[in-house]
């Protein structure tokens, strides 16, 4: 049995990011169709040992951020050594910091290089860290580029060997219960997603707020967790009773108000392959979307993007879709399932491990979850 140990996903089941959604519908399929799959992750992200297949290990950790960040790079490369798996998946730019000692040790390595490879932090560890795995993607034996754009900008820094374009897929309408009504009752825009800088969430407010002077009756409901406790107190400070903040919630939780929206908009400056995005199409809710080369690969009519650095395209685009709803909805079968994007991964490891079959077989047996 081959095996795959994947870093860079903070835990499983419900644990809000596009990473943990990603990984969390993938590799139960990947485990069903018979590669032992090891996710490590980080407290206080894992609950069990195990999830529908997938076996979860838990990094050490000392409860103060920056330095369990690097605890759990360290402890990844300790965990790979002992168990030596046949392929190591980032599952982030982020988590290949340490891409070449991996390679030292024996393993195949494999890439995900989805929204975060556009980070810029401005200064600190993160900004070196980033750099440092970019770098190191010239030795890694596979990259899973999410869109033909971000493979774009992979053959473009020079990265042009080894590239798959895999991306994210739409949920069965059943994995979100129709449940309870949703929490917000009237006419609402939903938005939800982890709350950053690269959302562009304080443009989205800014506009709705333009918008709302001639739709008093609709309100804005932002759901996920605020990177910035600032930012979020700048929200409330403006003291308006239509912007509904709920905070983070599971996924479950979610299908009341995708059902109820009048309509879901994504105002991102950096993106990968939207999973919330997909969500809302997945369950039949109409979508707005940035206008951003990741976003355009989703080949949606023009009616559906608009500029997210122009609050006048912004505004204009939200009265649009609130005149005619029906309009913004998305056929779902034209997406792939998560199935289809099991199969495609599955065939990239596969791959990799034909392509050294002496070696990837001596360490398949010494394996060790």
């Amino acid at each position: 049995m081959k095996s795959i140990l994947v870093v860079g996903v903070r835990g499983l089941p419900e644990v809000e990011g596009g990473v943990e959604k990603h990984a969390e519908r993938l590799f139960p399929l990947i485990a069903r169709e018979g590669w032992a799959i090891c996710v490590a992750g980080m407290k206080p992200f894992l609950q069990s040992g195990q999830y529908h297949g997938v076996r979860l290990w838990r990094a050490p950790s000392l409860g103060l951020l920056q330095i369990d960040r690097w605890l759990y790079a360290a402890a990844t490369l300790v965990k790979a050594v002992r168990m030596r798996p046949d392929i190591v998946h980032f599952a982030r730019l982020e988590s290949a910091a340490l891409l070449l000692a991996y390679k030292l040790i024996g393993c195949k390595t494999v890439v995900r290089y989805g929204a975060d490879c556009d980070a810029h932090p401005w200064s600190g560890p993160r900004k070196w860290t980033l750099r440092g795995a970019q770098y190191q993607l010239r030795w890694a034996d596979g990259i899973i580029a999410l869109t033909p754009a971000l493979a774009k900008k992979l053959q473009a820094s020079g990265h042009a060997r080894n590239i798959h374009i895999i991306g994210n897929a739409l949920d069965q309408p059943d994995s979100f219960p129709q449940g309870a009504a949703p929490p917000v009752s009237g006419d609402y825009i939903l938005f939800v997603g982890q709350i950053s800088q690269k959302k562009n969430i304080h443009s989205l407010i800014a506009a709705f707020r333009q918008f709302a002077s001639r739709h008093p009756q609709v309100k804005l409901v932002i759901v996920g967790n605020w990177g910035k406790q600032a930012e979020r107190n700048q929200i409330e400070a403006l003291n308006d009773d239509r912007i509904v903040m709920l905070g983070a919630l599971p996924r479950s939780k979610l299908g009341p108000l995708y059902r109820g929206a009048r309509f879901f908009v994504n105002p991102s400056i950096r993106e990968g392959h939207s999973n919330t995005l997909l969500e809302a199409i997945s369950i039949g809710c109409p979508v707005l979307l940035s206008d951003l080369p990741e976003n355009r690969d989703l080949q949606l009519d023009a009616k559906h993007y608009f500029n997210p650095g122009d609050l006048r395209s912004l505004a204009s685009a939200l009265g649009r879709a609130h005149a005619n709803p029906e309009a913004y909805r998305v056929t779902p079968d034209r997406f792939p399932q998560w199935e289809k994007i099991a199969q495609q991964t599955i065939a990239v490891y596969q791959k990799l491990s034909a392509s050294d079959p002496a070696t990837s077989g001596s360490r398949s047996a010494a394996t060790r979850i």
